[in-house]
């Protein structure tokens, strides 16, 4: 889809994403009691019709996420007070804080005011619950009060309960609608036809986006857990239920795109700030008649306990072979996609004389790990830092044969191979010093920048990944079971570049710096969350600042 909205929002839409953004960004007072429909976790979604294309939600209490960080509560205050300044216009977040409900609610309710426009229109809803129906109104009473010192005329009407005020001039997507639906809900909309739909869910004429099941399965699983800043859900069922609709966003995709899209029924995203630091959750829902995932399995967990804790960047997968058999049928479908993996096909051949896939990938059929570390003992142009790959098969006879015919390259190439009690090591003619050094251990081969790289991994030597932080609060926090991990030890890649780095950190932008000084370690995984769905999480270490 294209991702800029029509710059004709201005000014009122300025206005209105600022209070969006105010509402996540700070909020210190206490909260009343919150209005809950019946099954609703977001109740403003009651609004909301199940077509909408998508939803997000901002919470109005970060306080409570930040209050080991104060430090960035204070931050995110002062960015908070810029964007409204910058709006030009006259609210406070104090003034919204006093009646505004648990969360912040927008959703995109209809793709395209004006078809065949050169630019899609898209119809607005913004949507909040409501603590005092006095304050509320008076600040939309605000809204409309400087919208007609730049020229808006408004209407007031009455719809069975709901009080509406329609600018009678204006363009399509600027044709502004403010609404109370009585002591619930305050709604603003870019267009009369948007709320008009909002109107008819409002009164049970049309089903709300709460009660489909894909958005209820994606509140409970992400929003509806500690620290929640912000979530944002995509229906792509609407797409491919009406797919006129969004005709005019979709011009520029290739049908293979497209096509991509199809197994898809929604992708929702979560951000939490906790104790931990920042963690961003993805759930991505799929068509049960489709078989996405390909039956993959999730990983044994067991390679990654036994990688040493000092590694700066660590990647682990499992079932490579598999993987690779599942995806081809689907990829090869792409004639281009087809064409180049040919082509990598045969020039794997051609220089190694090895078939990538019967003689090389056939035998990963266990769990994979891939990490960089420091290593002293490693080749002096890497000057102190090393790397090591892990691989455990079930077909160590296929494994050797390949291994065997890349000696016998390696040889030809003029690098030293020797082999002494079963580690075989790969020399560099100028200097004489290991390139790389590899041995089997039971079922794992082991492939280092060192011999003590490689003794460390194989005996288990010093300190593991699941002990030794900032890697263990990675692996502790981060969903299991899973696909696998990509982990930095941010803490460590900071020794790193202040010992290397003319000047170290200092000399490093503010920003720059802060980031590197403040981050400790990220994390990602993949996990299986049910039979048709599969969750991605990043976590975001930050410890708290020390407090003088």
């Amino acid at each position: 889809m294209k991702t800029q909205l029509q710059c004709r929002f201005r000014p009122l839409s300025l206005t209105l994403m600022a209070v969006g953004g105010s509402w996540l960004l700070g909020s210190c007072q206490l909260r009343g009691p919150q209005v809950q429909l019946p099954g609703d976790v977001l109740p403003e979604t009651a609004l909301v019709p199940q077509s909408a294309p998508l939803v997000l939600t901002f919470s109005t209490q970060p306080e409570e996420s930040f209050r080991t960080h104060p430090d960035l509560l204070a931050q995110w205050e002062s960015w908070t007070a810029e964007a409204l300044a910058e709006t030009g216009k006259e609210f406070s977040r104090e003034e919204m804080q006093a009646w505004a409900g648990e969360q912040f609610t927008m959703a995109v309710v209809i793709p395209n005011l004006v078809p065949g426009a050169a630019e899609p229109v898209p119809g607005i809803l913004f949507g909040a619950s409501t603590r005092n129906a006095d304050l509320s109104g008076q600040f939309l009473a605000q809204v409309r009060q400087q919208a007609a010192a730049e020229g808006a005329n408004f209407e007031q009407r009455q719809e069975q309960g709901v009080t509406l005020y329609v600018q009678t001039n204006g363009e399509p997507g600027e044709r502004w609608v403010t609404a109370e639906f009585g002591n619930r809900f305050v709604a603003v909309a870019n267009d009369p036809r948007v709320m008009q739909q909002a109107i008819a869910v409002y009164r049970g004429e049309a089903e709300p986006i709460g009660r489909s099941e894909s958005f209820r399965t994606a509140v409970g699983d992400l929003y509806k857990k500690s620290g929640t800043l912000a979530f944002a859900y995509f229906n792509f069922q609407a797409l491919q239920e009406d797919p006129e609709s969004f005709q005019d966003w979709m011009q520029d995709l290739d049908p293979a795109t497209l096509g991509s899209l199809q197994p898809l029924r929604s992708l929702a995203m979560a951000a939490h700030w906790q104790e931990q630091g920042l963690r961003l959750r993805m759930l991505t829902q799929t068509d049960p008649k489709t078989q996405v995932q390909g039956g993959w399995q999730t990983a044994r967990g067991e390679l990654i306990q036994r990688l040493p804790g000092n590694a700066l960047a660590v990647l682990t997968t499992q079932q490579i072979a598999q993987r690779w058999q599942a995806v081809m049928p689907e990829l090869e479908k792409d004639p281009p996609v087809k064409e180049s993996l040919e082509e990598l096909r045969a020039e794997f051949r051609a220089n190694t004389r090895l078939d990538l896939e019967k003689d090389l990938l056939a035998w990963m059929d266990g769990e994979m790990a891939l990490l960089v570390a420091p290593d002293a003992q490693a080749h002096p142009l890497l000057q102190g830092m090393g790397a090591a790959l892990v691989i455990e098969t079930s077909q160590k006879d296929k494994a050797n044969a390949a291994l065997t015919q890349l000696d016998r390259l390696a040889q030809e190439s003029g690098v030293g191979v020797t082999e002494a009690g079963g580690q075989v090591t790969w020399a560099d003619p100028l200097f004489n010093r290991p390139l790389l050094v590899r041995a089997w251990e039971g079922n794992y081969l082991i492939v280092t920048t060192s011999t003590a790289a490689l003794q460390t991994l194989a005996q288990r030597q010093g300190n593991l990944l699941p002990q030794t932080e900032p890697l263990k609060t990675l692996y502790d926090q981060l969903p299991k079971p899973n696909y696998g991990y990509f982990l930095l030890n941010w803490q460590g890649i900071r020794t790193v570049l202040e010992a290397t780095l003319p000047g170290g950190l200092a000399s490093l932008e503010p920003e720059a710096r802060e980031l590197l000084t403040r981050v400790d370690g990220l994390g990602i995984t993949s996990y299986p969350a049910g039979d048709h769905a599969f969750g991605l999480e990043l976590l975001v270490t930050v410890p708290p600042k020390p407090q003088r």
